[in-house]
């Protein structure tokens, strides 16, 4: 699903939240640790985009594929995962200003991940989430110069890197750890 798409899913359904920060919010879930079947991602997506059941049914093949699509990125040994942002022809600031609602959602569904408490992060983990922390406040103040777009790229492939490092200290571990059958003796 591209950037676009969601974006005009989102304002069919009325969903108020832009599809940076819906793409943001799954894949913070994810990062915590969340792996979760139909009903369990119903109640999650309920609870983080905070819009009434209809809305949520009427679009949720498509969030669920999205959620998906998102994990099997993370997944990606070739490191393929990258933020839903607008494409490159769209006007940097308003890039500038999606990468801020994606970085402001990973950090809401991060913490709303019922698994985000239970494992600690590196030091490098914890600083990195704090400069995407203030990147989540970003505001553009250039003439989107090439300087600027070359900022922007280091932003986004900061903020790319970062969600995989989470991934892989809290995430990945995490569903290790709860998916994994428990054997009495």
């Amino acid at each position: 699903m591209t950037f676009d798409e969601l974006d005009r899913l989102l304002e069919v359904e009325d969903i108020q939240m832009s599809a940076a920060e819906v793409h943001g919010i799954l894949c913070g879930r994810l990062a915590g640790g969340e792996r979760l079947d139909a009903n369990a991602l119903k109640s999650a997506l309920l609870e983080s985009l905070a819009t009434e059941e209809e809305m949520i049914d009427n679009a949720f093949d498509s969030l669920r594929d999205l959620y998906e699509s998102s994990l099997a990125a993370l997944e990606d040994e070739s490191l393929g995962f990258s933020p839903l942002l607008p494409p490159d022809e769209a006007d940097l600031g308003k890039r500038i200003q999606a990468l801020g609602e994606w970085c402001e959602g990973f950090i809401s569904g991060l913490g709303d991940s019922r698994i985000a408490g239970q494992a600690a992060l590196s030091e490098d983990a914890m600083g990195a989430l704090r400069d995407m922390t203030a990147i989540a406040q970003v505001d553009f103040e250039g003439d989107g110069e090439e300087e600027d777009e070359a900022d922007f790229a280091e932003l986004v492939e900061f903020v790319r890197v970062t969600v995989m490092l989470v991934f892989v200290e809290r995430g990945s571990l995490a569903a290790s750890t709860s998916d994994a059958p428990r054997t009495l003796h």
